[in-house]
């Protein structure tokens, strides 16, 4: 059994170190932790890790050495940097330490400026009495979502904070997948669609001009493919600042209207009704709303309790209404497939499986069946998304090429044709 060299510190705030025989680091842990200890760091000893010793040995979050001299201090995006921290926390609290004591330690141990000034600033707001989930929701910046929130006051409040946590790691964890696999798709026809339009800029501004002074000068007719592309160019020049300006006082409009109660319900009854990204951003909103739902139950959340939290966190004001509408009926005595199916907040395939699970009496399950097939069409929307994105950019990119090699061969043509005469 291999030894490990551990540091600690005791409930006096001494630090202490030793070795400890255990399968792992995780088994030092739930030994420290069992002694009333907080660990700090652990290594494998040298002995024991051979010539790899300085490859392998790390500290307790996997911040040794070697990592922290590759660390140029690149600032996350706060997705990334909720996901690290859930991440780290749950890893603790699997370990056995407590919310405090391990936000605390990763306050002192984590070496990354924005980990480090996170769980500062999440700790002092428990030391002065919040819970996680109140410290999460007043930081000064939006860093955890809603829904992420709402989930771990229920854990909090249900004693199930550490199988919540797992299940919003592996949401966060498949989220950033999905929008890693659209980025990368979406890569290649965006670099296509630039080199295309760089093209076109350098023909239009450089090349064609200079063929339109040949022209002249030899007193032949400019192509009308030519002259469209010459009078595109001059009015982008021409026209091109007061378009940009019209165009981001538009957005600001949209964004300040869509602030206001009456502009944001207009907006999302928009979004909805918007071919392929409404059908997308319904199946996103069924695929949260009901691992949520099913996630709170499953964690022993009583049923008007989870409706109220679920209720929360729906963005679109019209499906929160809906579904506001389905859990006032619930607290009346209706069953919850019946509710749902008079405010039409769920597909008829989902209401059949939800009767299914009422009437067997395992509506989890059911919950979960729903969110497994929605992850699915969702997958399969967010690749026909793609496949449309990536056709459209491809074949805008080929129209342009061909436009200008079509404007190009025939003002040659006609300089030849010039010379000719």
């Amino acid at each position: 059994m291999p030894a490990f060299a551990y540091r600690a510190i005791d409930p006096s705030g001494k630090t202490i170190s030793g070795s400890l025989d255990a399968q792992d680091r995780k088994s030092v842990v739930l030994k420290l932790t069992a002694k009333g200890l907080r660990p700090v760091s652990i290594e494998q000893s040298a002995a024991e890790a051979g010539d790899t010793s300085d490859a392998e040995t790390a500290d307790f979050y996997g911040e040794g050495p070697s990592k922290r001299r590759f660390s140029f201090g690149a600032k996350r995006s706060r997705s990334a940097l909720a996901l690290e921290f859930l991440k780290r926390l749950l890893m603790l609290l699997e370990a056995g330490m407590a919310i405090g004591d391990a936000i605390r330690l990763l306050s002192i141990r984590l070496s990354d400026p924005q980990m480090k000034e996170l769980c500062n600033t999440i700790w002092k707001k428990l030391s002065e009495g919040y819970t996680l989930a109140a410290a999460l929701n007043d930081l000064p910046q939006r860093i955890f979502s809603p829904s992420s929130i709402h989930l771990i006051e229920a854990g909090e409040a249900s004693g199930s904070l550490v199988p919540i946590l797992r299940r919003i790691v592996a949401y966060l964890e498949e989220t950033a997948e999905v929008r890693k696999n659209l980025i990368s798709s979406l890569a290649y026809p965006v670099f296509i669609l630039s080199v295309a339009l760089v093209v076109v800029v350098i023909l239009v501004l450089y090349l064609i001009p200079q063929i339109e002074t040949m022209l002249e000068q030899m007193g032949g007719d400019m192509p009308l493919v030519t002259k469209l592309l010459i009078g595109a160019a001059d009015a982008s020049v021409s026209y091109g600042p007061f378009i940009i300006v019209a165009l981001c006082l538009a957005a600001f409009g949209i964004v300040s209207w869509r602030k206001t109660p009456a502009g944001k319900t207009k907006a999302d009854r928009i979004i909805l009704r918007t071919p392929l990204l409404g059908r997308i951003y319904l199946y996103a909103n069924i695929y949260s709303t009901t691992n949520l739902l099913s996630t709170l139950l499953s964690s022993g959340v009583n049923t008007t309790e989870a409706l109220r939290l679920v209720e929360k966190t729906i963005p679109n004001d019209i499906l929160r209404a809906k579904f506001t509408s389905a859990r006032r009926q619930i607290q009346e005595g209706v069953s919850m497939a019946n509710a749902i199916q008079r405010v039409r907040f769920l597909p008829e395939i989902a209401l059949d499986i939800l009767t299914v699970g009422e009437n067997t009496g395992n509506i989890v399950s059911s919950l979960n069946d729903i969110n497994n097939i929605y992850r699915g069409e969702l997958t399969k929307m967010l690749n026909r998304l793609t496949a449309l994105t990536a056709g459209i950019a491809l074949g805008g990119a080929i129209f342009l090429v061909a436009v200008i090699a079509i404007s190009v061969i025939l003002s040659v043509l006609s300089a030849g044709q010039s010379v000719q005469i």
